[in-house]
């Protein structure tokens, strides 16, 4: 049994996620093999978090956001920027499957912030957030509402202050889907990646 008082938090977070009830109309949201929920994966050490949307199915029954399909092109981000996907903290801002994959509603996303902002902003506190998507873009921007963070513009560059003081702001940056991304020619994609990485690199360099 771990002894550090974040992994047990964690933990019974985790247990909290399994267990929600909130959602069960008109949907029946978290419901096991069907709209099941996954809590946030990865490192809770890590300075940058990533904010999705909700879980595919491949996600709900690998209990991994952004598994396969759109998480292919943020799996060649993460290489690019030398990191392996278990370096970052990844969850979605509601933690359950809609069904076939619709967007999730008002309420759920609502019934769905308690989580989020424990896993970011009690738990891991990334220094850089990314949100992908429109809706986790609103969740991010109710979480950390101006001007307790600063918002990067996209495409990213390199910004001129560094945030290696805790008690600077947090940082949050909101590139298009990469299930968006999948459908742009390749040279598009790839600026993606490159652009995309380079974020990543700084949110980890950053505060060393």
């Amino acid at each position: 049994m771990t002894t550090d008082p974040r992994q047990r938090r964690k933990a019974a977070l985790d247990r909290r996620i399994k267990a929600c009830r909130k959602c069960d109309r008109p949907d029946r949201l978290n419901e096991p093999g069907v709209t099941e929920s996954a809590p946030g994966f990865g490192s809770i050490d890590s300075p940058v978090g990533i904010v999705g949307e909700a879980l595919c199915q491949a996600c709900m029954e690998k209990q991994e956001p952004f598994f396969g399909g759109s998480g292919r092109v943020l799996d060649r981000c993460y290489e690019r920027a030398g990191r392996d996907k278990t370096d970052l903290f990844i969850t979605n801002s509601i933690h359950c499957h809609p069904p076939d994959d619709r967007d999730p509603y008002p309420h759920e996303t609502d019934n769905c912030a308690g989580f989020l902002r424990i896993e970011l902003r009690e738990i891991v506190q990334p220094r850089l957030v990314i949100g992908v998507g429109k809706f986790a873009r609103a969740a991010l921007l109710s979480l950390y509402p101006y001007p307790e963070a600063r918002e990067l513009n996209w495409p990213f560059r390199v910004p001129r202050s560094r945030m290696s003081d805790p008690s600077e702001l947090t940082y949050l940056l909101f590139p298009p889907h990469p299930y968006w991304i999948m459908t742009r020619p390749p040279p598009e994609r790839e600026k993606y990646v490159r652009r995309l990485a380079r974020a990543i690199e700084w949110g980890f360099d950053a505060v060393r």
